[in-house]
Parts: C-alpha cells; sequence; structure tokens
C-alpha cells in the first residue's frame, strides 16, 4: 500500500513539473531600448533607475573646479581624456597637482597610477623621482586635491548650515 502511495505521489509530481514549466516559461519579458522611449534621458538605465554620474561628469559639470584644473593639464590632453582611468575625483586631482608640482610628465604618472600595477601616488612618484621623499609629496598633492574639492563645492542654501559656531 506504501509503496503504491509513494509511486502515485511521484507520478503527480512529474506530471506537474512537465505541464507547469512550459507555461511558466512563457511569461512576458519587456525589453526597454533607447530607441523605444525617445524621451529617455542619458543618466537613465533600463531599469528606469538614474545613474549616478561619474566623477568625470561630476567635475565636468563644476566650472569652477574646471577653471583651477585646466591649467594643471598637460596642452596636449582634455580633462576628460587626463581623468580617464582614475578612481576616483580625489586620486585624479592629486595626480594632476604632483605632476605640476614635481614636474613629473603627466602621461608617466597617470601610466604608473592607472596601468596594471595601479600604483598608488606615494609609489608613482617614488618610481618616477627615487630621489623625493615621494610620501610627503603625495600628501602634499591629496590636502591641494582636497583644498579644490572643497573651494569649488556648491554653497549650501540658507538656513541648512547647523554650524554651532554660527550662533557665538
Amino acid at each position: 500500500m506504501f509503496r503504491m502511495t509513494r509511486v502515485a505521489g511521484v507520478a503527480v509530481a512529474v506530471t506537474l513539473c512537465s505541464t507547469a514549466g512550459p507555461a511558466f516559461a512563457q511569461r512576458t519579458v519587456h525589453v526597454h531600448t533607447e530607441t523605444s522611449h525617445p524621451t529617455a534621458h542619458a543618466n537613465t538605465t533600463t531599469s528606469g533607475k538614474t545613474s549616478t554620474p561619474t566623477f568625470i561628469q561630476r567635475i565636468d559639470a563644476n566650472p569652477q573646479l574646471v577653471a583651477r584644473l585646466t591649467p594643471l593639464l598637460p596642452s596636449t590632453m582634455t580633462l576628460d581624456q587626463a581623468a580617464a582611468g582614475f578612481r576616483n575625483r580625489g586620486q585624479f586631482i592629486a595626480a594632476l597637482h604632483a605632476s605640476h608640482d614635481l614636474s613629473i610628465p603627466f602621461d608617466q604618472l597617470k601610466a604608473e597610477m592607472t596601468g596594471t600595477d595601479h600604483d598608488s601616488l606615494g609609489q608613482a612618484i617614488h618610481e618616477l623621482k627615487p630621489t623625493l621623499d615621494a610620501k610627503s609629496a603625495a600628501h602634499t598633492a591629496e590636502t591641494e586635491a582636497k583644498a579644490d574639492i572643497k573651494a569649488t563645492r556648491p554653497a549650501k542654501p540658507a538656513g541648512t548650515d547647523n554650524d554651532a559656531d554660527d550662533a557665538k
């Protein structure tokens, strides 16, 4: 009796799986392409969520920061070309400062930092100028980068600054 029930249960399970599988496989899938929505925005993904702008796009959108960085760029590169390959805004701006301050060709510094080894700024400086105090030079360049970012940050709207110093 038990063996008969077990065989019948397995048979029912196999039947359900074989008939239900194709039904589940026939669900409708909607694929959205750029041409299917002519008003699609550049920063919108296929899921409809807005993507975060890249650090290069954020730099390009900040004219004050662009004005500070442009004199540091090699004459043969645009800002976007120079920034390509760096991990983030701070790393890129620090590399620009280090190149400018230490008279290291930017393309060589960039190659050390974004190449296969992915050297830190300090390691890259040490490899290109071994007689310098690379740690100190990297620290100076990183401090300059932070100062550039802070100085060009958009002002906070009135009433949102909660600094305790302002009350004194």
